[in-house]
């Protein structure tokens, strides 16, 4: 069970620099307080034995604060535990002698009681979470527990002014002024210092996000550059696979003919993962994207028709369903494309022979919906929240085909992104898979 709930969710770096920053603001109050009572002694305004009582609370202060400059100075480690309980420890102790310094000015006549409010600003900039009201509570409790004594026989309540009247004695104007002075000063300063703290930290994190965007746009550039650059010699070395296969024919030895043919495969799989890298970078350059008016139906319809040859030697159904609409959408024709193509393609591989696959195609409300479906292997309810990932592969996939990046659906996921849409799943294992995609657009008025 820990002492405070909701621990402070930063770095022993961070907890030290706010416990520095709060040592730093008490001598502020400490240096204002002594001033205070000596401007009181000068005026004549207040019981000498309450004045003398301030300035002990004074000291007690001082040394307190000198004791916490000596801790946090130490040159050792700190647990965040200890950290914690230290600035806690400083808080309560801070609120414990305000209380005992209203009492001394008056109690409910004293206007030190806006103070209180200071340490509630206090430990909402160096706590998160509900530290605050924590405090606020304490602070009723400690105020109220204040009054009930004093309107008891226990503590005998001190009138700090006397019998003098607020208007006609200029003493009191002069030290209810000093308060508001101080009260001033001090919200100012905090103000000006949360905002400047707030500043820094945003001007960081603008840095530090613009250089990230400049390494992203580095790492983009080398992927698309080498992508390319490797793809035609790959090309070549298969092309040379190939020509060496059909120059040797079937009287070559069979050892031959296998290591050609794994090599010719691996090249295939080669150039469909450096394919896979320059489609994964699409969309971060906007001079690449060419969007334009199209009919999503015919985009598909054509896709569907390239499909079918590898359907075919599957045995498999492959059929396309929409109305007679044009289905009028603006997009990037080579991005779509590449999603639907991807979706299609998936379905055909990992669907059984003589399966059946259904693409679809319909209008609900704003969104254009695109549904491929099948009756292939599915996929595992644990993994679908995975599919998406990139060079994510599922056990099933690796297990059917060995072949493959896990890229294609991370790239789908990106392009329909781009358009604005949104992509889902629903998918039962061994019993098959459908792919939404839901695209959205504006009706013309």
């Amino acid at each position: 069970m820990t002492l405070f709930p909701d621990t402070p969710a930063f770095s022993i770096g961070s907890m030290l620099r706010r416990d520095r920053w709060l040592i730093r603001l008490r001598w502020y109050a400490i240096l204002g307080l002594f001033i205070g009572v000596i401007l009181l002694k000068t005026i004549q305004l207040g019981p000498p034995s309450s004045l003398n009582a301030m300035a002990i609370v004074g000291f007690i202060l001082l040394g307190l604060n000198l004791m916490y400059l000596a801790y946090a100075s130490a040159k050792k480690q700190f647990a965040m535990s200890n950290l914690v309980i230290l600035l806690n420890l400083q808080m309560v102790m801070d609120l414990f002698l305000l209380t005992i310094l209203i009492y001394l000015t008056g109690s409910e006549e004293s206007p030190l009681s806006f103070f209180y409010v200071f340490h509630i600003i206090l430990a909402s900039i160096i706590f998160p979470g509900g530290f605050s009201y924590l405090y606020s509570l304490l602070v009723i409790i400690l105020y109220s527990g204040l009054l009930l004594l004093e309107h008891s026989v226990y503590v005998e309540h001190i009138c700090f002014i006397h019998e003098l009247h607020l208007i006609g004695d200029s003493r009191v104007v002069i030290g209810i002024w000093f308060v508001f002075v101080v009260t001033m000063m001090v919200s100012a300063y905090l103000a000006q210092n949360v905002t400047e703290r707030h500043r820094r930290v945003r001007t960081k994190l603008e840095i530090t996000n613009q250089k990230l965007q400049e390494i992203n746009e580095t790492k983009t550039t080398f992927f698309r550059y080498a992508s390319h650059e490797m793809k035609a010699p790959i090309s070549t070395i298969q092309s040379t696979l190939m020509v060496i296969e059909d120059i040797l024919g079937t009287n070559a030895d069979e050892r031959i003919i296998n290591m050609l043919n794994r090599a010719i495969g691996r090249t295939s799989e080669t150039i469909g993962m450096l394919k896979d890298l320059a489609d994964l970078t699409y969309g971060n350059f906007q001079e690449e994207q060419q969007f334009d008016h199209l009919s999503l139906r015919e985009l598909l319809e054509s896709i569907v028709s390239d499909a079918k040859p590898n359907s075919d030697r599957k045995s498999q159904s492959l059929k396309f369903n929409s109305a007679a609409a044009p289905f009028n959408f603006f997009g990037d024709a080579d991005a779509l494309r590449k999603i639907f193509t991807n979706l299609i393609s998936n379905a055909i591989r990992y669907t059984h022979e003589s399966g059946n696959i259904q693409v679809s195609l319909e209008k609900i409300d704003l969104n254009y919906v695109v549904k491929v479906t099948d009756d292939g292997q599915g996929i595992p309810a644990s993994e679908q929240t995975n599919i998406f990932k990139e060079f994510y592969r599922t056990p099933t996939a690796r297990k059917l085909i060995s072949e493959g990046t896990g890229l294609g659906l991370a790239i789908v996921m990106r392009m329909v992104e781009l358009h604005g849409g949104d992509i889902q799943v629903d998918s039962l294992e061994g019993q098959g898979s459908t792919f939404t995609v839901q695209l959205p657009f504006e009706e013309e008025l």
